[in-house]
């Protein structure tokens, strides 16, 4: 993998839960020497090799030591056991973990302990405890500050979505990229998201997330440098009135600013 001085973000996939035609919303951030993953939803090598073949880029998981997990709801959690086994047993790594307290409360007693939590020798006896600082570098992120992630930055925000969630804005380069995350329309968040450079956005049916609607009546001003991610099976990409992510498309914020301002 190469030095990336521009930021640039490539999507693995752009579906929601139950999507069939797309792999679970999930992307890469392409700053400087540290690519940093935005959730992790499984098949994640399967998703990682297919969008970096069709990029043309060179950024298998051996790359990725820094995991960035928004809540813990499958399509965006379901992977992070096969990121901890890999990363222990086949690369040696303990890869950071950037979340927030009330996801790490959770995370290891009632989604990880059950699969990671024993080790035994080869013939599957003295088991040894394990905990998630055995596989992970843990770090929380709080809000109202910078938090540094690789050699980019940080800044978040909690949502409104069915259990603890954030949204985050990252930045490298003076450029920063925004990120809904899992979330009801909220005015509040738009707020926090309209400082960034470009805005990834989801939508999707149901009590917990964003309808298109509401997006589309906000001012031109913030929908020309939005995308949407997060879609259902349903929804009619080509004429939707903000453009969609394209899986395995590598982005410039530089360029897409340029461009849209154009």
């Amino acid at each position: 993998m190469g030095t990336y001085d521009d930021l640039q973000f490539l999507p693995l996939g752009i579906g929601d839960f139950f999507s069939r035609y797309y792999y679970s919303t999930s992307f890469v951030v392409l700053a400087g020497d540290t690519p940093i993953l935005v959730d992790s939803p499984s098949p994640l090598r399967k998703m990682l090799h297919e969008a970096t073949t069709r990029a043309g880029i060179d950024l298998p998981i051996e790359a990725i030591n820094h995991f960035v997990l928004t809540h813990l709801h499958g399509d965006h959690a379901n992977g992070l056991e096969e990121v901890a086994f890999y990363k222990r047993f086949l690369q040696g790594r303990k890869p950071a973990l950037y979340t927030i307290p009330e996801v790490t409360r959770d995370l290891w007693e009632h989604r990880l302990q059950a699969s990671l939590g024993i080790l035994t020798d080869s013939d599957l006896t003295n088991g040894t405890p394990q905990a998630l600082s055995d596989y992970f570098e843990v770090r929380e992120c709080e809000e109202a500050r910078l938090n540094a992630c690789g050699d980019a930055s940080l800044f978040i925000r909690r949502t409104r979505h069915f259990l603890p969630c954030f949204g985050l804005r990252v930045s490298f380069g003076g450029l920063t990229l925004g990120y809904s995350s899992d979330t009801v329309f909220d005015p509040d968040h738009i707020e926090f998201l309209s400082g960034s450079d470009l805005i990834v956005h989801e939508i999707s049916p149901g009590g917990g997330h964003t309808p298109l609607e509401k997006l589309a009546a906000l001012p031109e001003s913030l929908r020309r440098k939005m995308f949407l991610a997060h879609i259902p099976d349903t929804f009619d990409v080509a004429r939707s009135p903000i453009p969609v992510l394209q899986e395995g498309h590598l982005y410039s914020v530089r360029d897409l600013v340029r461009d849209r301002r154009g």
